[in-house]
């Protein structure tokens, strides 16, 4: 008997299971070509760092372009006119009969609904946190037209302070192209994006490469060709790996690549922001290991000109000792 009644309970439980509510999850949003960002890494807690990411971000844009304004925002309808809608919906569904009258509500509730959802998937915001399929890595969308304009003023802020207002966010790097990881179209989207700063002037430049997730672009091969296209904008371009003027950025993750060019990326700590945070302790370590070298000088003089007294003194005191000698002898 109750092995039968476990049965029955089970079935009821699988019955329970089946009419739990069913809750709208709203759609992800993922990395797509022409994209532009930003992108951070850390070592643990990635919502945290998609937080501080948001609060970094609304920070200094709010200075450099003021508050936000929210494009495609669903707007919202004036009492009267709601009102009025209101009165008409209650004219139509007087004379309707009472089974008709229900399913047309639920079709206009339904309708209702996806046009809000429609509207919010629409909505553009300027900063958009966008998942990679990566661990440890984030990319926040923006809508700003230069994302490498805010990253410098973030860095120069952060170098001069000495405040890095983060404690998750190691590196935020700006991002101008987001492509599929293959060649030609890797090529493709570095051919616009060198036309802006590689074309007027000749300069030097280094290519920094990092691959997540992702075999089948080799370094070699991708450093060779995006020199060569370089080359190509501008025969004066030369390759200087350790003082860059500008510095050519290849993060690929899985099946994505993102590209950009940063002026002075080298000097700029790599835009890691503890280490643009931290010169102060730097120099004041420096200081101190100064100052300690100067006594430790100092004391070493001392000492030596106490040894160079003391054999002096030895000699002096040994001829004084002699001369007594010499006088008991010959009395």
């Amino acid at each position: 008997m109750e092995p039968a009644a476990k049965k029955s309970k089970m079935g009821k439980n699988q019955k329970f299971n089946n009419n739990k509510k069913k809750y709208f999850h709203a759609k992800r949003q993922v990395l797509q070509p022409g994209q532009r960002g930003f992108f951070a890494t850390c070592n643990i807690n990635e919502k945290a760092c998609v937080r501080e990411c948001y609060n970094l971000l609304n920070h200094y844009a709010d200075i450099l372009y003021g508050p936000e304004k929210i494009e495609n925002e669903p707007e919202k309808k004036q009492p009267e006119e709601a009102g009025a809608a209101g009165d008409a919906g209650e004219d139509d569904r007087k004379p309707a009969a009472g089974g008709a009258s229900d399913d047309d509500d639920d079709d206009d509730l339904e309708a209702a609904a996806a046009k809000c959802r429609e509207k919010l998937s629409q909505r553009k915001v300027r900063f958009q946190n966008v998942d990679t399929n990566t661990t440890n890595c984030v990319f926040i969308r923006t809508q700003l037209e230069d994302p490498v304009a805010l990253g410098k003023h973030i860095i120069k802020d952060i170098a001069t302070t000495g405040k890095s207002m983060s404690r998750f966010v190691l590196r935020l790097v700006p991002i101008e192209v987001v492509c599929r990881a293959n060649m030609p179209d890797i090529i493709s989207a570095a051919g616009l994006l060198f036309d802006k700063h590689f074309l007027k002037e000749p300069t030097s430049f280094g290519i920094i490469f990092n691959h997540r997730y992702n075999q089948q672009i080799k370094r070699d091969q991708i450093i060779t060709q995006l020199a060569e296209l370089v080359n190509a904008k501008n025969v004066g371009n030369k390759v200087d790996l350790k003082e860059a003027k500008k510095s050519i950025i290849v993060e690929v993750l899985r099946g994505w690549c993102l590209l950009s060019v940063i002026d002075n990326y080298l000097e700029s700590k790599k835009f890691n922001l503890a280490e643009l945070a931290n010169p102060s302790d730097k120099k004041s370590s420096d200081a101190k290991s100064e100052s300690s070298e100067g006594s430790k000088g100092n004391n070493e003089e001392q000492k030596t000109t106490g040894e160079t007294a003391s054999p002096e003194e030895s000699q002096s005191s040994n001829d004084k000792n002699k001369s007594t000698d010499n006088g008991d002898t010959k009395n």
